[in-house]
This record gives structure tokens, sequence and C-alpha cells, in this order.
């Protein structure tokens, strides 16, 4: 995890009741080297009672000695905070060419996240269950995850590399996009090419579970349902993101399939567009669909190492798959069910989205995130 508090050795922010000039006996308790006045409010919009921020910067230059001085500083009646000098950084924009016509980066607040936390190492693996990964693309090649795979097998049709891209095309490397998650284990399940058997995702889910993947993108579905795939996702012991369909009707009323089994670690995705509406072809259903995240427009990896536009929740699918993985990794003691609840909980909500899908909402990253550091900051995760 990232230093999320960091600050400067040594110095101390203070605000005061009167000007520095005409009052200094709050520097009686502690060791100080030099004040500098930093900040001087105008009379007229000076509402709070404080009449000069100043700098302090102490003789002890080190860290431990900040929140000793603060603890002083706050007894003294002339003080109205004191806080360390934080250190804070521009938002992570990514050198990749083409982030840029990334919007649905933007609508899921990713730039901001990417300010708490970026993945540096594939230590946590999403299986891609798809038709496969271009495993030359040069955006993709360093999150490839080979060894020992019996479904690994190169993409014929472009559509798993596209999901692959979003959820990890390597970020900040300048070379085309960028994904949710920068640096992850991408394991390649190829279920087919144009259409998939379900014999062959029951395998790839029983090698998932038993290699302890802990998170599946499943941009796949039909109506047909299947007690065995169900049994298969129930037994499955991580995180099963699905796409809604692309129907543009109610999975309430008809399902769709695997996105609408009875199982609790199944996250279904639907689609949206850059104006928080669902797109006219996405599936919806307030029991069965769970959130929302961009599937119009999406430009991503695909075959040949080029980059193509595509539309589908099999497009939304890997936003919610990218952002599970960064969650994992920022905190890998989360379980299946925790990183699930997170997700969900701290989705964007919109009026255009109650009623249609169970959050009401988009996928947030950034909320994602800092609900994480809220809720679990104080514990060993």
């Amino acid at each position: 995890m990232s230093d999320y508090y960091d600050f400067v050795e040594g110095k101390i922010i203070v605000g005061l009741k009167d000007k520095f000039s005409y009052n200094m006996s709050f520097l009686t308790l502690i060791d100080v080297y030099k004040v500098e006045t930093i900040f001087h409010p105008k009379e007229e919009r000076n509402k709070n009672g404080i009449r000069d921020v100043v700098l302090i910067h102490l003789q002890a230059n080190d860290k431990v000695s900040v929140p000793l001085a603060i603890g002083k500083l706050l007894t003294h009646p002339y003080v109205i905070f004191a806080e360390p000098n934080y250190l804070t950084k521009p938002h992570v924009i990514p050198n990749d060419p083409l982030f840029n016509q990334l919007w649905g980066m933007e609508s899921i607040k990713a730039p901001s996240a990417w300010d708490i936390f970026i993945s540096e190492n594939q230590d946590i693996v999403v299986g891609i269950l798809d038709s496969g990964i271009e495993f030359s693309h040069p955006d993709l090649t360093p999150n490839l995850i080979h060894e020992g795979n019996p479904y690994d097998f190169p993409d014929e049709t472009g559509h798993g590399t596209h999901v692959a891209g979003t959820i990890g095309a390597v970020g900040n490397n300048n070379i085309g996009v960028a994904g949710v998650c920068w640096r992850v284990g991408l394991a390649n399940f190829k279920l087919g090419n144009d259409t998939f058997d379900l014999a062959t995702a029951i395998r790839a889910i029983n090698y998932a579970n038993i290699n302890c993947i802990p998170i599946l993108n499943n941009s796949w579905g039909g109506r047909n349902y299947s007690a065995a795939v169900e049994f298969a996702i129930q037994q499955y012991d991580g995180l099963f993101i699905a796409s809604a369909g692309n129907d543009g009707t109610n999975n309430d009323v008809i399902p769709s399939y695997p996105n609408c089994y009875d199982s609790e670690n199944i996250i279904s995705v639907a689609a949206s567009t850059p104006n928080n509406t669902l797109t006219s072809f996405s599936n919806f259903g307030v029991r069965n669909v769970d959130i929302a995240a961009p599937g119009i427009n999406i430009l991503s990896a695909t075959l040949n190492g080029n980059y193509s536009f595509l539309n589908g929740t099999s497009m939304s699918a890997p936003h919610v798959s990218g952002a599970a993985a960064l969650l994992k990794a920022y905190m890998p003691g989360l379980t299946t069910l925790e990183i699930k609840d997170i997700i969900l909980s701290s989705a964007q909500r919109h009026p255009n989205l109650d009623g249609r899908i169970l959050t009401g909402g988009i996928l947030d990253v950034n909320a994602m995130l800092k609900m994480t550091t809220n809720k679990f900051a104080n514990t060993n995760y």
C-alpha cells in the first residue's frame, strides 16, 4: 500500500488566532529553528479567526518530532490548528499516447485512484475466459502469465485481447493505452473463437480454482441455464465478474447466463455511456445486474499489436475486473466477498440508473480505494 499520509520531516503548518508578530509565546513549547509566515488572509474574508498561517522549521529535522510538536502546540490558546506539511503529487495521467481517448478511465475515476495506488507487480492474477490473448502485443506481453496453463492459446478474433487491455494493459510505458491495473498477471483461458463451449469454461474455472486465481473475467454468455456451470461458479473461491449481456432486455425477466446464476461471488456488469446512462443494448435488472461500467466506444488492444474501439457489456466487465485486481493488490488480505461489497458499495449513483440495476451506480475506482482505506486502515490487511 502506498504511504497515503507522507509529510516533510521537521516542518509544521500552524494557524494562529493573532498575527505572528504580536504573539510568539507558543514557540516556547517546542524547539524551533525558524518560522515563516506563509499566508495572511484579507480582513474582509477572514471569518474563522485565523490571522496568520506559519511554517515552523523544527530544530530536529525528522518525522518523529513532528507529531510530538503538534501535540504540544495544540495546547496553546492562540493555536487554531497545527498539522504536518503533507506531501502531495500531480494527478497520475500515464504517458500512454492513446490515453486521452479512454473516456471510460475518466468515467470510473481511475486517474484519481492512481494517485492513491498503482500496482507495481504481477502478484494478483486475473483469469480471462475468452477468445484468447495475442501473446506478442507490446502493451500486454509484460503482464502475461503462461506457466503451466493448458488453456493458453493465442487470440484469433481480437475480443479477448481487447478485454485483456482494459484490465491490464501496461500503464505509463509510452505505448498505446493503459488498463485499470497497470501491473497484473493476465492468465489466458481460451474458450474458443466466435463461440465458447461450457465444458471448456467449467474446466477453466476448475483450473483457476485449483491454482488460486482470485478473479475471473467472463465477457460471454447466453440464455441457456447450466446446472454444471452454476455449480462450478459456486465452488470457485474467487470473484466471478460477468457481462450482463447485449440484448437490451431485463435479466430479471429473461435471465442471461453466467451473470444470472445464483452465486454470491458473481458481479454482473451492465454497459454505461459517457452521459451516465445505460447503453441501448445493455441488459439490466435490479436483482440480477449489480453495477454499470463504460461499454461503448471503448478503445483497447487488438490483434497485430493494434488498437480498436468496441461496444458491449464485454467491454464493461473488464473495467470491473481491473478494479478488483487493483483493490486486491492494494489490500491483499481482502476476501472475495469483501472485494465485491466494496466495489458495489462505492459505486457512483446516478438517477438514470435507479431502478435499472442493483446499485443504481457506475464503477468508481477512486471511491473504492478511499472506502477501503477508511474501513481497513487499522487492520493487518
